[in-house]
């Protein structure tokens, strides 16, 4: 069963096991890593080669952690260290994907670095009409453990993760169900 990522060059949602956008045509390139696309030769999470989509075995028994350290991936078998594993029957729970708000109809895409504001950054066109939302509100982010976060840039109406109003400049972990508001807005974690 596949879920939905979006395109790293038209951003339109696909399956996470095309190998070819439905929308553009561009080939998919993905992390062998961190098991993200992305466009460009490297990946912006870890630093590792992409590789086309079409060439990459992911194994569901056995997948490699990510890692602080990325020297230990399982591409590069000169490692002096050992290729991380899991368990088996020990299951990973799935990393976020997307922002919806359905009241708003707004669906965001995670970017690693990617600024939510009305004037500047990667949706401003989702946010331009939204006026409760700063010109430059929040970031979004993954931490080093590979968990997502938002940080919120001294937004003047907030940014919430289940309710709890962000300091400002310090990040806060989100998970699939959980609930984050930006400004007026209520945005569910899938």
């Amino acid at each position: 069963m596949s879920i939905l990522v979006n395109c790293p060059k038209c951003r339109v949602e696909i399956e996470s096991d095309s190998y070819y956008c439905d929308q553009c045509g561009v080939e998919l390139y993905i992390c062998p890593q961190c098991h993200v696309f992305g466009k460009g030769k490297r990946c912006t999470q870890c630093g590792q080669p992409l590789v086309s989509a079409a060439n990459q075995v992911v194994s569901p028994v056995h997948p490699s952690t990510s890692s602080v350290n990325s020297s230990a991936s399982s591409v590069s078998p000169a490692s002096s260290e050992p290729e991380k594993t899991m368990r088996p029957g020990v299951s990973v729970p799935p990393l976020p994907v997307r922002l919806v708000c359905s009241a708003a109809g707004i669906r965001l895409g995670l970017g690693n670095g990617a600024v939510i504001g009305r004037r500047k950054g990667d949706y401003v066109s989702a946010f331009a009409s939204q006026g409760y939302v700063s010109g430059t509100h929040a970031r979004l982010q993954k931490s080093t453990s590979g968990q997502w976060e938002i940080v919120d840039l001294d937004s003047t109406n907030g940014t919430f993760v289940n309710g709890n109003r962000l300091s400002p400049n310090v990040p806060a972990v989100f998970s699939i169900g959980d609930i984050v508001r930006i400004a007026n807005l209520d945005f569910k974690v899938e």
